[in-house]
């Protein structure tokens, strides 16, 4: 899928302008100590220097980020900028220097020239990749019924406005034929004040959703009870609040448990012992945004699956690291999406539609955004 045209103009807004500020400030610096007239030939010692002073001057410009609205996630976009946008530039004037730099820095040089290819991937094609995950989630014998139960998650759409991506997103859930979908939080991320910009677009791209065992939503970060509930209006939608609601399809009875964002509260630790200890030998699924709830539920637990969104998979995957940043205190390999088992409990982790917006910098690296259709018992 080919990004918009506005994914090459970034949206001019407070953040975008301080991040453009400080990386041409670095810029500005970088190229002062490295390139200044009649300091002779740039060796390594020169490079070490510079970088050092930027780096400091990076550092306290980064604190100050973090202290205006106590914001991480421009942080995180002041230091992409500098790594995809300042490394290239300067590692290019290296290449073109007079006299020659030395061999090694000219060999760093050349190694800068990699994040190239790498910036415009994570910023302009990776977040417009949607891929359509399939897995299959074994289940108990006892519960395996005469045929699998297919469940489509849309988690994290989190958009500012509806466009070809969300869309093509919706499709594909609906050309799977789910049994089940679940939306695991995170419909939009444009504030209260700008939700009517986008109900109606919303609840449109929302209208096809229908299947036979329901489409359930719980709440995400991004919206406050009262706003998914006027997203979702008119929809066949419908968000469970800390409950569970059983079904029946063929001979497979399921209970499907909704919890809220505060999983460890009152209510959400008795729909939460609910869905465990009652008797019988219906599937059991837990579905809540953040994959931490995962702690909630004893060892070894009957539920037959969790799922969840939130980490949309660290965004950035880091080759035998994995993501650097996920928000969950859930082991890396779980928040970086997909199927697991952690002491005995099955969960599935969606990377996402969407990406953080606000502060932060529309990247997606190693890390494409995900429909997931997931077959119980095949």
């Amino acid at each position: 899928m080919l990004p918009p045209a506005s994914a090459f103009v970034p949206a001019f807004d407070l953040s975008n302008a301080i991040v453009a500020v400080s990386t041409a400030s670095d810029i500005a610096l970088a190229f002062f100590l490295i390139f200044r007239a009649r300091a002779g030939r740039i060796d390594l010692a020169r490079i070490a220097r510079a970088a050092a002073v930027v780096g400091l001057f990076a550092a306290a410009k980064m604190v100050g980020a973090r202290l205006y609205g106590h914001s991480f996630f421009l942080v995180v976009h002041l230091v992409y900028a500098d790594v995809m946008v300042l490394l290239p530039l300067v590692g290019i004037a290296l290449l073109r220097a007079r006299p020659r730099a030395a061999t090694l820095v000219r060999a760093l040089a050349w190694t800068s020239l990699v994040l190239v290819p790498i910036a415009i991937d994570a910023t302009l094609i990776e977040p417009y990749r949607l891929v359509t995950e399939r897995t299959s989630v074994p289940v108990s014998r006892a519960r395996a019924g005469k045929r699998p139960i297919t469940i489509a998650v849309l988690a994290d759409i989190q958009c500012m406005f509806v466009g070809d991506r969300e869309r093509e997103a919706v499709r594909r859930v609906m050309d799977a034929r789910p049994d089940l979908i679940v939306l695991p939080g995170d419909l939009v991320q444009v504030g209260t004040h700008r939700l009517p910009e986008i109900l109606d677009d919303f609840h449109a791209l929302l209208a096809p959703l229908d299947a036979p065992l329901g489409v359930y939503f719980v709440q995400g970060n991004c919206e406050t009870k009262e706003d998914a509930r006027r997203l979702l209006a008119g929809t066949r939608v419908r968000f469970l609040d800390d409950e569970v609601v059983e079904r029946t399809l063929g001979d497979r009875r399921v209970s499907v448990c909704g919890v809220d964002l505060a999983f460890s509260s009152p209510r959400a630790r008795e729909a939460l012992h609910a869905i465990e200890s009652a008797p019988g030998d219906d599937v059991r699924i837990v579905l809540a945004h953040r994959p931490d709830v995962i702690d909630a539920l004893p060892s070894g637990s009957r539920v037959d699956l969790i799922v969840c969104g939130h980490t949309h998979g660290g965004q950035v995957l880091i080759p035998f690291f994995g993501p650097p940043i996920t928000l969950s205190d859930v082991p890396r390999s779980i928040a970086a999406g997909g199927l697991h088992v952690l002491d005995g409990k099955t969960i599935y982790v969606s990377r996402g539609i969407g990406w953080e917006h606000g502060h932060a910098p529309r990247v997606r690296f190693l890390c494409p955004p995900e429909v997931s259709v997931l077959t119980l018992g095949d």
